[in-house]
């Protein structure tokens, strides 16, 4: 878990609570303590500093150089895949670490803006210096949120966030270098989460799914840290109102579905150790490097080492052609290692596709774009609006699929034509679904026409997922055509291998 800045490590001892800065509406934190992540056997063994130095997009966190700890709230929308709506960070950095040092790297340089130091970074980013040991930076495009949140200023006292985001800043269980909590009070209803588990079949008896919906609906939230020494271990605790027993038979189950429809399911937590403790369900287990940026994926927090990154290279003696050739080979990079990665997601059959698709195609809109090559940069979209695309058929197909296993519980089943264009070029597949499933009474009913509409509800799943495979092998194979045109293209261009 590469949670790395570059630079200095001292601990800042003047700054203020960085918690306190972040917005009330947040319901997610994440604090990094990025000096201590340095001083791990881990660290030493792996070279965390180098890797650093090498690739941001390796990097857990993106941090500036000389930063000891950040803190990342962001207001999720707990109904829609825990999509952040915004994204807030505020950065403790060291006692030598100044927006003047890192103006080489910032390209609009510093101006002011209520009496505080800023500059823009990245895309579409601000940093602020607030003048108590603090940054504040943001990934809107707005000048004015970063003016009216600087302008709000800290809480007095101390955060004010909700009394769950708190108590997970404060916990002393919480000892990881990476923490993450989720504020989910008040999210469930008792009657939905009845409905949904009715659908599961889990259960054999009624009252069953009732004391588990009771519980469910108790959720306060969940709370992850990831502690690093010799091996990165990953402790993960959910908190309930109620006595977490009757989650006992499923619990496993019950882990993985969540995981599953949040869209932070890794191989990692399936292989965890889960159990009910009191109030609480906790897991327990390795954590993977891939396993750590995935967990923190929806919480990216907003970062100048975009910026600092895509720059690095350049001095003063540089060329303009060397200085492009340098930062478009480390965009080159950090597109490859998006790509591998999501490859890899791709590949676990347990998580949510679509929901990555769009997270990477995101991470990639995201990526910065100064001194890049454009021709790379040209490459860089398509493969952001074939995730995107992929991401829409994934979900057209599913619902397509959903409705047409109704249609054949009500007595009628037809054919279905299913046309992509895909983002590399046409491509066209139809999928004729021929056949009727006869309307099947409630007094007629037999085992014979249960199994007869189970096997038919079976082949409409089947073809949803064929047909999403076949749109995913065409993209997929364009994309790996595309990256190899592209690293051709690039080496003859600069003489330099990508």
């Amino acid at each position: 878990m590469t949670l790395v800045g570059v630079g200095a490590l001292a601990v800042n001892t003047h700054a203020a609570d960085p918690a306190a800065w972040l917005p009330a509406e947040i319901n997610a934190v994440a604090r990094i303590n990025v000096a201590d992540i340095y001083k791990t056997p881990l660290a030493k063994k792996e070279g965390w500093l180098k890797k650093a130095t090498e690739s941001f997009v390796q990097q857990e966190a993106f941090v500036p150089p000389g930063t000891d700890q950040i803190m990342i709230g962001a207001e999720l929308d707990l109904a829609d895949n825990m999509m952040a709506r915004r994204k807030y960070a505020v950065l403790v950095p060291d006692d030598q670490l100044t927006l003047e040092k890192l103006s080489l790297w910032l390209p609009d340089g510093i101006e002011t803006i209520a009496g505080k130091k800023m500059a823009q970074f990245g895309n579409d980013g601000y940093v602020v210096d607030a003048g108590d040991g603090c940054w504040l930076t943001t990934s809107s495009s707005s000048r004015q949120i970063i003016s009216r949140w600087l302008k709000n200023g800290p809480m007095p006292g101390g955060p004010q966030l909700s009394s769950y985001l708190r108590s997970a800043l404060k916990s002393k269980d919480n000892t990881g270098q990476l923490m993450i909590a989720i504020d989910l009070q008040d999210n469930f209803s008792e009657q939905k989460m009845s409905d949904k588990l009715k659908e599961t079949g889990w259960f054999s008896a009624p009252a069953s799914i009732e004391h588990v919906a009771k519980v469910l609906e108790s959720v306060k939230g969940i709370t992850i840290s990831i502690a690093a020494d010799t091996e990165r271990i990953g402790t993960a605790t959910i908190d309930f109102a109620r006595d977490t027993a009757p989650l006992k038979p499923i619990l496993d189950k019950l882990v993985a579905e969540v995981a599953l429809r949040v869209g932070v399911s890794t191989d990692d937590i399936f292989d965890w150790k889960w159990k009910v403790n009191g109030s609480q369900v906790i897991g327990t287990g390795p954590v993977s490097p891939g396993g750590g940026r995935r967990m923190l994926s929806f919480l990216d927090p907003p970062s100048i080492t975009h910026a600092i990154s895509a720059s690095s290279s350049n001095d003063a003696t540089a060329s303009a052609e060397d200085r492009m050739a340098r930062v478009s080979l480390k965009y080159s990079k950090s597109i490859e290692v998006l790509i591998g990665d999501l490859r890899t997601i791709l590949r676990n059959q347990h998580d949510n596709h679509a929901v990555y698709l769009d997270k990477y195609a995101r991470k990639i809109d995201d990526l910065p774009k100064l001194n890049v090559d454009s021709q790379l940069l040209d490459f860089a979209g398509a493969v952001g609006s074939s995730f995107r695309y992929q991401s829409q058929s994934t979900r057209m197909n599913f619902i397509s699929a959903g409705t047409s296993k109704q249609g054949i519980q009500g007595g009628s089943y037809g054919g279905g034509n299913y046309g992509y264009v895909g983002t590399y070029g046409n491509y066209n597949n139809t999928y004729g679904r021929a056949g009727a499933v006869r309307a099947v009474g409630q007094a007629a009913a037999t085992t014979e026409a249960i199994a007869n509409l189970a096997a038919q509800s079976g082949v409409i799943d089947a073809q949803a997922s064929q047909a999403n495979q076949a749109v995913r092998f065409s993209e997929w194979k364009q994309i790996e055509e595309g990256l190899n045109k592209m690293r051709r293209t690039m080496t003859e261009k600069y003489k330099i291998e990508f």
